[in-house]
């Protein structure tokens, strides 16, 4: 009866955790989701296997509810990708489990429960930081996220970054639970209060030291602003998107700037991967020879020379010989030799000159556009991680951040690519040393349809602004695209599946956060001390075993 009762325990514990996830969930549910699984895993304490299992449980309900929506994705022959939704869900869920046991272990060796719970702390932010940093990255699920749609909540971001959020999250659970097994042990009701109140206390102290950092937040006077138009073209993905034509794309969008646009200057954003539609990717050897370069800089002298139009595009480089191991081998006839190709998921800003700039993206999604380690496992299970999720090629990236500069006001701004905008010290990155003043972020989120992941990705956008303190202005092919200002607020937006555009006075600046100068110090705190619990757990057993 006790393993039923614990499976119903894991699977509360992920469904709190799931009721507890943007955008709809409320994230007060997040404070109490790991008391179910930390009382099952005091309870089997003994039992390495077993805390595997039903934390693999907890993890796996959770993350199926979190991110049911990229079951919408499809392969290239427009069926549904099952194992988009399938792998990650598991991956994320068998990485979560073997954290959580490790921690169990290592507090049973330690025979500590405060060490042990301060190693569980320190173990969960270093995991989640090389959710951030190594090939398989999938931060979608850090705890400190779950905050998205709360960033009243939040504002203390600008200090410590997501991973601040996830390191309260715990706390509060682990106090509540500790609560509760004092309770069990010497019935004392009024100890129980006393530590659930200060519990609720660490929750609403919080949220105030926020506030107050909300209302006591004020633009400078004397801050610079710039005149933006978002795009949104609403092109179906997997019907449209590449099988329109260039010429097709250009009308469109010109369409769409034309309601607005005027002799003032002004920065024109469109979505990721705008062109070039079903005609050929852009040879960047050749960028300024392109037809859809040189149409928009005479657009733009024409219509308003002081203006800059940047949109999402797919560019390529050939090499003679391979460079990279993105690089994809031609063969051409009539040179009779094969080529290598990189290609890119890029950027570019063009404007009434010649001068164009450009910047690839460089945190690619795992298995849709890039192979995590190639090497390992590609002899193994060939292109099958390539197969589905709008892609079946494996892109090449950009190892530098790189800045776009408007040089009729002199402005920096930072070109943030779809997948980057979850990558809080990326984008912190682009802000440290090259005084950008505004972020941009360009994304295509119609690949999951009208489900929770297009408003999963933009309300993260919203943490970025209250990280680096820095309006954001987001355009997406099918939505959500909007205007976010220094806070997380949303000032103006277009819905999903609406075709349309946003124009807005935007304020700038070059401020540094605490967040950009110093980024997820956090984690290096927490990698710290989980290296000095684990050398003294080590230390610990090997003394103990040797006196006894």
């Amino acid at each position: 009866m006790k393993k039923v009762e614990f499976f119903i325990y894991s699977v509360f514990s992920g469904v709190l955790l799931g009721l507890g996830w943007p955008t709809y969930g409320s994230p007060i549910y997040l404070f109490i989701a790991f008391i179910p699984l930390l009382y099952i895993e005091n309870y089997l304490n003994h039992s390495l296997f077993s805390i595997l299992l039903f934390s693999f449980i907890t993890f796996l309900t959770w993350n199926a509810i979190s991110t049911w929506w990229l079951s919408y994705a499809k392969r290239a022959n427009g069926t549904f990708a099952i194992e988009a939704y399938l792998a990650p869900v598991l991956l994320n869920a068998l990485f979560m489990s073997i954290i959580f046991s490790f921690y169990s272990c290592i507090k049973k060796h330690v025979k500590n429960k405060k060490i042990g719970y301060v190693f569980l702390i320190c173990l969960w932010i270093s995991f989640e930081k090389m959710h951030l940093e190594w090939e398989l990255s999938w931060p979608w699920l850090n705890l400190g996220n779950g905050f998205a749609n709360r960033t009243e909540w939040i504002q203390w971001y600008e200090y410590t970054g997501i991973l601040g959020g996830s390191i309260w999250i715990w706390i509060v659970n682990i106090g509540l639970t500790e609560s509760i097994f004092q309770y069990k042990n010497d019935k004392n009701i009024l100890f129980l209060y006393k530590k659930i109140f200060f519990n609720i206390g660490i929750i609403f102290f919080m949220i105030f030291i926020s506030n107050l950092i909300y209302i006591k937040y004020k633009r400078n006077q004397h801050e610079r602003t710039a005149n933006v138009l978002i795009l949104q073209p609403n092109i179906d993905p997997y019907n449209k998107k590449y099988r329109i034509s260039t010429d097709e794309l250009i009308f469109k969008l010109k369409k769409l700037i034309d309601q607005k646009i005027s002799k003032e200057s002004m920065i024109i954003i469109a979505p990721e991967t705008m062109f070039p539609g079903k005609g050929n990717k852009i040879r960047i050897k050749d960028i300024n020879k392109n037809k859809i370069i040189s149409t928009f800089q005479d657009y733009l002298k024409n219509k308003s020379p002081n203006t800059v139009f940047i949109t999402g595009v797919e560019l390529y480089t050939l090499y003679r010989k391979n460079k990279s191991e993105t690089s994809i081998p031609i063969f051409q006839k009539e040179k009779k030799n094969t080529q290598w190709v990189d290609i890119f998921n890029s950027v570019i800003q063009i404007g009434s000159n010649e001068n164009i700039e450009f910047h690839h993206k460089s945190k690619l999604v795992p298995a849709v556009e890039t192979f995590p380690y190639k090497k390992i496992f590609s002899p193994i299970l060939g292109n099958i991680l390539l197969n589905f999720g709008g892609t079946v090629m494996e892109l090449g990236k950009e190892k530098d951040p790189s800045v776009f500069k408007y040089p009729y006001l002199g402005i920096k701004i930072a070109p943030i690519i779809c997948y980057e905008s979850v990558f809080g010290e990326y984008v912190s990155s682009f802000f440290r040393k090259k005084n950008v003043e505004l972020m941009i972020i360009i994304t295509n989120d119609g690949w999951w349809g009208l489900s929770q992941g297009h408003k999963q990705h933009m309300y993260y956008a919203r943490i970025r602004a209250i990280e680096n303190r820095k309006c954001v202005a987001r355009s997406a092919n099918t939505g959500i695209s909007c205007f976010i200002d220094e806070k997380g607020e949303i000032m103006s937006y277009i819905p999903y599946g609406k075709e349309g555009f946003l124009y807005k006075k935007i304020f700038l600046n070059r401020n540094k956060t605490f967040y950009i100068k110093y980024g997820d110090f956090i984690s290096k705190i927490c990698l710290l001390t989980t290296i000095i619990i684990l050398l003294y757990t080590i230390t610990y057993k090997f003394y103990t075993k040797k006196f006894e």
